[in-house]
């Protein structure tokens, strides 16, 4: 049967591999994959996504720029000046690095009409040999930070791995004695955040991106166009399940980014209220608001 290859493996299972050319209504007389099963799949039968998922080709995004070409093509719909309103909810996130880069991001979220949500990278700090302290005194400086909703970071600074005098302190803590208080991303995971970031930037040619960088976000935009796939080669795929990561440099926007981005999209919207607690600028914006009322 044609798409059909029934094998056995040394261990004698039997492994069935069901192609999608076995399924006729989704094929041409000459083998080719019908128009209408290409749409979507950048670059046709020879781009990365066709032959991951049509193909099980776990090498398919091997070494390739995760979203150059894309944002070389649509430039102009993904790097945009937009309005910060009051009404945009916002939130931070932040990548810390004494050696490496630091990397802070305000991003705002809209709910746009079809209930999804539109994502805009509004403000960046990107700084090199910086402390605590005074990456914490930027973070104040910003102008939304009074109205961030909260601030999400890498969920490793809370190990307890820092020294102290007396005990051993978490960099969560460091941040906290600066008034900075920080909220767990939900994923360390590349995958998870490749995989949002791709559908928020896909049929470009069609309509808008719901995620937007804000042209001020120079080192963000920068670290996007060279972000890159690793090299996955034939004995990783035998030895390990295939998982998409990328090259670990020029990262920190990035991985500011899928802290924030996995943190969202795994918080329903009808829990939103609840991250108003003690640990929220909003929520100290909003108690100082209600005390200037009572006192009145």
């Amino acid at each position: 049967m044609n798409g059909l290859d029934i094998y056995k493996t040394k261990d004698s299972f039997t492994v069935a591999k069901l192609h999608y050319s076995a399924d006729q209504e989704k094929v041409l007389l000459n083998s080719e994959p019908i128009p209408e099963l290409l749409e979507g799949y950048v670059g046709g039968k020879s781009g990365a996504a066709w032959r991951k998922e049509m193909e099980i080709d776990f090498t398919a995004y091997s070494g390739q720029l995760l979203c150059y070409q894309l944002i070389q093509d649509y430039r102009s719909k993904i790097i945009i000046d937009k309005p910060v309103k009051d009404t945009d909810n916002k939130y931070a996130s932040l990548d810390w690095g004494r050696n490496n880069p630091a990397s802070f991001h305000v991003y705002t979220v809209e709910r746009m009409e079809d209930d999804k949500k539109h994502v805009h990278s509004a403000y960046e700090i990107y700084v090199n040999q910086t402390s605590i302290p005074d990456f914490c005194s930027l973070i104040k400086q910003c102008p939304y930070y009074q109205s961030l909703i909260w601030i999400s970071a890498d969920p490793s600074i809370w190990n307890r791995n820092q020294e102290d005098k007396d005990d051993l302190r978490s960099l969560w803590d460091k941040f906290k004695d600066e008034g900075i208080i920080l909220q767990k991303g939900k994923s360390r995971d590349d995958e998870i955040a490749i995989n949002e970031l791709l559908d928020m930037w896909s049929h470009l040619d069609e309509s808008g991106p719901r995620f937007t960088i804000s042209p001020r976000c120079v080192k963000q935009i920068w670290e996007f166009e060279r972000l890159r796939y690793k090299e996955i080669t034939t004995a990783m795929i035998e030895n390990l399940n295939p998982h998409e990561t990328l090259v670990d440099k020029d990262n920190h926007s990035w991985d500011d980014f899928k802290y924030f981005i996995s943190k969202l999209i795994s918080t329903p919207d009808k829990e939103a209220d609840k991250d108003l607690s003690f640990t929220s600028p909003l929520y100290k914006l909003k108690e100082l608001q209600r005390k200037r009322l009572n006192a009145r």
